[in-house]
């Protein structure tokens, strides 16, 4: 889909509350009015016209987790990121396995647990009341509860970032701007309504 970001925030990453990435816009007002200028150019705003994966894999922050989008929670649902995020449970959960499969079939014995654990672990994501607080438990799930690393951990599963809103509207943070921007077309306009630097 279609969205803007002004020139100079073009592969910017900010920190937010909800993780760490380049804010986009999708109303070209905001981007054009976020653009700036330096003392004796032009004066001109910059922004670009840029394409973007659709809201559907983007974390809602507002919305209780059991409302995500189907992408979002096929996402969560998915067996190697519940693995990855419940990491140190699953690991205990793989020892107990070895304990108790005496005299029984390993493979089967296995998967059951596994399926146990997965269906334990994606129920308690759906419990969580929202995609913030979602994002919080990620990052206290992370060493150094580094928001960085948890956005990126978030992406490598799929979810392309985070639907926040801010004093402009509707934002979306991009996890992995490099990848997900692609950019249509540079824009220009006199200078109008921005903020200027001295």
């Amino acid at each position: 889909m279609n969205a803007f970001i002004s020139l100079q925030n073009y592969i910017v990453k900010q920190e937010k509350v909800c993780g760490v990435g380049v804010p986009v816009t999708l109303d070209e007002d905001i981007a054009k009015y976020e653009s700036t200028r330096k003392k004796n150019v032009a004066s001109f705003n910059n922004w670009m016209m840029i394409n973007i994966p659709g809201k559907s894999f983007f974390l809602d922050v507002n919305k209780p987790v059991n409302e995500q989008s189907d992408d979002i929670l096929e996402i969560l649902m998915c067996k190697e990121f519940l693995m990855s995020l419940f990491i140190h449970e699953a690991r205990m959960t793989l020892n107990e396995i070895g304990k108790s499969i005496e005299g029984k079939d390993v493979r089967e014995e296995t998967n059951r647990v596994y399926d146990e654990f997965v269906k334990e672990k994606y129920d308690t994501l759906l419990k969580i009341p929202s995609g913030q607080d979602f994002f919080n438990f990620v990052v206290s799930k992370c060493n150094n509860n580094d928001k960085a690393k948890s956005s990126a951990l978030l992406y490598n599963y799929g979810i392309k970032g985070t639907l926040f809103n801010d004093n402009t509207g509707e934002r979306l943070l991009m996890f992995n701007a490099k990848k997900d921007i692609i950019p249509i077309e540079l824009r220009k306009a006199t200078l109008n309504n921005s903020k200027l630097i001295l």
